[in-house]
C-alpha cells in the first residue's frame, strides 16, 4: 500500500470512528458535552498518532511515478502546507479540550471545538481525495525525437504563414 492510500485508510478510519460513536452516544445517553469531549480527545490521538506523522514523513502524499522534479517539489511544499495547517488544527483542538475541562462546559467554547473539528474535516476530506481525482500534470514537455521534429515543422509552418 501506497504511503498515501495509508495516509487515507488513516483518516477514513477516524471517520469511522466518530459515526460508531454516534451510534453509542445515541444508546448509552451520552450528554452532548461528553460526546464533544469524547470525540476531541479521540481526534487530537488520531492526528497526533497516525495522521501527522504519515503527512510529515519524506514523500506521504507523493503519488507514485510523479511526470518530473518540479512536480515533487510542488507535492513537497503541498505535504507540508497541509501538515501545518493540520498540525495547528490539532494543536487548537488540544487547547480547547483542556478548557473545556479546566472551566467546565461552555456554549462559546463548544462551538469553538466544533468548529476546529469542522476544519479537521475538511483537510482530511482533501487528503482523501488527493491522488483520487485529481491529475496532476507534467510541468515539462518530454517529446519523442519524432513530436519534436513535427513541432518543428509545424513551428517552421506558422512562421512561414506569419511573413
Amino acid at each position: 500500500m501506497t504511503d498515501i492510500r495509508v495516509l487515507q485508510a488513516e483518516i477514513a478510519r477516524w471517520e469511522k470512528d466518530l459515526a460508531a460513536l454516534e451510534e453509542e452516544r445515541t444508546a448509552e445517553g451520552w450528554t452532548e458535552p461528553e460526546t464533544l469531549l469524547f470525540i476531541v480527545q479521540r481526534t487530537i490521538g488520531t492526528y497526533r498518532r497516525q495522521v501527522l506523522p504519515r503527512i510529515t514523513a519524506e514523500r506521504a502524499l507523493m503519488l507514485p511515478a510523479l511526470p518530473d522534479s518540479r512536480a515533487a517539489e510542488a507535492l513537497t511544499e503541498y505535504s507540508a502546507i497541509v501538515a501545518d495547517e493540520i498540525n495547528q488544527l490539532v494543536d487548537r483542538l488540544d487547547e480547547l479540550r483542556r478548557e473545556l475541562v479546566r472551566s467546565g462546559q461552555t456554549a462559546q467554547l463548544q462551538l469553538q471545538a466544533t468548529e476546529t473539528l469542522a476544519g479537521l474535516r475538511a483537510l482530511g476530506r482533501v487528503v482523501l481525495r488527493f491522488g483520487q481525482e485529481v491529475e496532476i500534470p507534467s510541468l515539462t514537455a518530454r517529446l519523442t525525437p519524432e513530436q519534436s521534429d513535427q513541432l518543428t515543422t509545424a513551428v517552421h509552418a506558422y512562421e512561414k504563414d506569419l511573413r
